[in-house]
């Protein structure tokens, strides 16, 4: 492994960012500030963390912010294939390692009157799973009567995404920033227990088992925020699609032989200040998940399963099969308000469009990333002057999918997942 591999791995564990509360594999906030108020940060930055979200918020904030988020994050899946077949029992599996640490870190500092300079690092995931059972292949001999079932193993992913946000704001007019930041990104995958599908890929030998791969990529985001006068805030974002590395380890399963992709977003917020205590900041995002043909290219149909793969269908090649996501909008509303000077309350509520439609179940038990509706709270306590330590909740209510009649033997395949969270913060302000 050479240095620069050496380094982004240890970097990859230092930050654990494996599991998020999502909007896809989208984290919905970050840090315990923007998590007490569901994300809603567009137009209401509070901390460096914002540079996560819109780069020209870091033109209201100065100083360094370390935190982390504990995740507990339950998922389960089931294959029904009772009376297809010799199959009379249901196949079903608890996803294990629930319990996450994720690190987080932001630092801004003003050069200026018009500008600042600052570093957020964040991350994304919430795509893993670690199953016992191999629940494709034991459905499968349970259909066909194998007279060995098997009943233990592995199947998951395991899926990392760490961004690294260089962010500069200037001011164009007054109260009126723009910001730039230019993105370094790596992402860390594995795959296992997929030996199934050895038969539909592209490339058998670099489809499953072959331990982590990491790819690397660069790309920007660009934002504008503008506060017009003290009752009024208004923001906006945009990252186009993020070009990474090939996952060469991995070429067999994702399409145009290994590429993953960041999807292309944006999104746009405004904030409005009823008093000097009372705040509210409300956002829309986009993710435009049909830019990555490995997550938005159709699953396998029957016909394909029965009657064999084109060329360009099997896994790995260039319109190979794929999760069958679709592009989500995100809406998110958050409540600040300050109640003395050393304490301040916040709370959210997030509501996210399920990027796995119902048809496409098929293949995304091993990666449930669909918590739809989360409600956070949280508040923040101010130590002295330059120090303030915040605290957020978060829980997910628990969705399912259930895709009855599956291309998959008939079987009828559920997946369901919910999440809880703690975020904990300190602030050191200037």
């Amino acid at each position: 492994m050479t240095k620069l591999s050496k380094l982004s791995f240890a970097l990859l564990l230092l930050t654990a960012l494996s599991a998020q509360a999502n909007n896809g594999y989208f984290a919905i906030g970050y840090g315990a500030k923007m998590m007490g108020m569901a994300g809603a940060a567009i137009a209401f930055p509070q901390d460096t963390l914002a540079g996560a979200v819109n780069p020209a918020g870091m033109s209201q904030v100065e100083g360094l912010d370390i935190g982390a988020r504990f995740l507990y994050l339950p998922r389960d899946a089931e294959f029904d294939c009772r009376g297809i077949g010799a199959c009379d029992e249901l196949v079903r599996d608890d996803s294990r390692r629930n319990y996450w640490l994720i690190p987080n870190f932001g630092w801004n500092k003003r050069l200026s009157d018009k500008s600042t300079l600052g570093v957020t690092v964040y991350g994304n995931g919430g795509i893993n799973t670690t199953y016992r059972k191999r629940l494709f292949t034991e459905t499968f001999e349970r259909v066909t009567g194998s007279p060995s079932i098997t009943t233990n193993g592995h199947l998951g992913v395991d899926f990392t995404q760490v961004i690294i946000a260089t962010t500069y704001t200037y001011e164009m007019s007054p109260n009126n920033y723009i910001g730039a930041s230019p993105l370094f990104g790596i992402q860390k995958f594995s795959a296992q227990g997929l030996d199934f599908f050895q038969g539909v890929s592209s490339d058998p030998g670099s489809l499953t088992n072959r331990g982590d791969e990491l790819s690397y990529g660069l790309g920007i985001k660009v934002g504008w925020f503008y506060k017009p006068n003290d009752t009024y805030q208004f923001g906006a974002y945009y990252s186009p699609k993020m070009q990474m590395t090939k996952m060469k380890k991995y070429s067999g399963l994702f399409a145009n032989n290994g590429d993953f992709d960041i999807p292309s977003n944006y999104g746009v917020g405004m904030a409005v200040n009823f008093s000097k205590q009372l705040s509210i900041s409300f956002d829309v995002m986009r993710i435009n998940y049909k830019d990555i043909d490995a997550l938005s290219n159709p699953v396998p149909t029957a016909s394909e399963l029965t009657g064999g793969f084109s060329a360009d269908r099997l896994l790995g090649a260039k319109d190979s099969v794929g999760f069958g996501w679709r592009s989500i909008t995100a809406y998110k509303l958050g409540v600040r308000y300050i109640l003395d000077d050393t304490i301040t309350l916040r709370a959210g509520a997030n509501l996210g469009e399920e990027q796995i439609p119902r048809r496409s179940g098929l293949l995304n038990p091993i990666t449930p990333a669909m918590p739809a509706k989360h409600l956070t709270a949280g508040f923040s306590y101010k130590t002295n002057e330059h120090s303030e330590w915040s605290f957020a909740v978060m829980h997910a209510f628990r969705n399912e999918l259930t895709a009855q009649d599956t291309a998959f033997l008939g079987a009828d395949v559920k997946f369901g997942i919910a999440e809880t969270t703690l975020d904990v913060s300190y602030t050191y302000s200037y």
